[in-house]
């Protein structure tokens, strides 16, 4: 009970500072760069909203004279509200209180589409600490990103899948595909395990949005397809890619940029390729599908051209779908992937607020750690945990459909 009441008062310390103050005391960041945009600040007559902000400045720097909008076209769906309010500050601040409701939400999800077998105040208590103790929450919530919504939109999608509303949650991938283009991943999962009704929804969805968008924004403006057609690497200490590491060691071992643009694109799909091997390979395995999509997550991740570090916010799919198994009574037990996984929990989590470590150390500790690849390690080490998994329950006599 005592180590129970000590890492509650640590997690709520650990909230309030990271995921109270933190945020409240922030006015810069991606979400930022992104709302609102030049287009519906035009419809709505909110340029006073506009002028000036970040937006305006991201909007201009690449757009050849049209300002561009930024990321996926359901974020300025959900947003919209926001320009009821007086100022971008106010605005911000009720997007703030936005993602803890988004961030409640997770959790209750969490809750209920996990089972560790154990009671639930033992399942709760570990998958709130566990969440409420990881790095990438708070950069996220500090920033206001997309991401949270978009992990939600996951969360609510396996739901329905488990409980057999196969057109609904395909839909809800669709949403969260146009969200930010991540979840796009999971239309060839659909296709491999044969879930035509999941896949049709998912494509039905992001139809519609995608039509409503050229319509409302015009894609050839969109902010990604822009950087796409740039070749979409990014040199930056915030990428924590497969392709952002790989262009990391060229420009280490002074090699040419172009060899890493084309070694990176090889990786990824090679990546890919095995990526849709192993899902063939378990394609008749069952009960297996809280692994299958925590491989997907990792994938999506890690294998974009360019990421940055708060989208290992999603990685809390994988880690709590991944500690539900491992407490459940009478499972096998797996000593060293649950080494694994915590060495893996912490190299992307943090767990201490790295800018405490950074004021006891005086030194800039966050630079290191994202030079170093650290995260990108642990997330690696985390998409090796999931395959593992993925194929030691494929090869148990449980795993595979009669």
């Amino acid at each position: 009970m005592l180590a129970a009441s000590l890492a509650w008062i640590y997690t709520a310390a650990h909230f309030l500072v990271s995921g109270v103050r933190q945020p409240l005391a922030n006015f810069y960041g991606d979400f930022l760069a992104s709302f609102p945009s030049w287009r519906l600040s035009v419809l709505l007559h909110r340029l006073d909203l506009y002028n000036g902000s970040l937006a305006e400045e991201w909007a201009l720097n690449f757009g050849g004279g049209h300002p561009l909008w930024h990321y996926g076209p359901v974020e300025h769906l959900i947003t919209l509200p926001l320009f009821a309010f007086s100022d971008l500050r106010s605005a911000y601040t009720a997007w703030l209180i936005a993602n803890y409701a988004f961030l409640i939400g997770i959790l209750a999800l969490t809750f209920r589409v996990f089972d560790c077998g154990r009671s639930k105040w033992v399942w709760r208590s570990l998958a709130a600490i566990a969440v409420l103790n990881y790095g990438p929450l708070y950069e996220a919530l500090t920033q206001r990103n997309i991401e949270i919504f978009e992990l939600l939109l996951i969360f609510a999608a396996f739901e329905l899948m488990l409980r057999g509303h196969e057109t609904a949650s395909g839909a809800v991938i669709g949403l969260a595909a146009m969200t930010k283009f991540l979840p796009l991943i999971f239309l060839p999962y659909f296709v491999v395990k044969r879930r035509f009704r999941t896949l049709a929804s998912s494509m039905i969805a992001i139809v519609l949005i995608a039509i409503a968008t050229q319509a409302v924004f015009g894609w050839r403006y969109s902010g990604i397809i822009v950087q796409l057609r740039h070749g979409g690497l990014v040199s930056s200490l915030l990428d924590q890619s497969l392709a952002g590491m790989i262009t990391r060691l060229f420009v280490w071992t002074g090699s040419s940029l172009s060899s890493a643009m084309l070694i990176s694109r090889g990786a990824i799909v090679f990546a890919l390729v095995a990526l849709c091997w192993l899902f063939l390979r378990a394609r008749n395995c069952t009960a297996i599908e809280d692994l299958e999509w925590s491989t997907l997550i990792v994938a999506m991740v890690l294998l974009p051209p360019h990421n940055e570090n708060y989208y290992f916010v999603l990685l809390l799919f994988p880690y709590l779908a991944l500690l539900a198994r491992e407490l459940r009574p009478g499972a096998a037990t797996h000593r060293a992937r649950r080494w694994w996984l915590a060495i893996s929990f912490i190299l992307t989590g943090t767990v201490v607020p790295i800018s405490v470590l950074s004021r006891m150390t005086e030194m800039n500790i966050f630079s290191t750690y994202l030079t170093l690849g650290i995260p990108f390690c642990g997330a690696a080490i985390l998409a090796t945990i999931c395959v593992r998994a993925v194929l030691c329950e494929c090869a148990a006599p449980h795993g595979s459909a009669a």
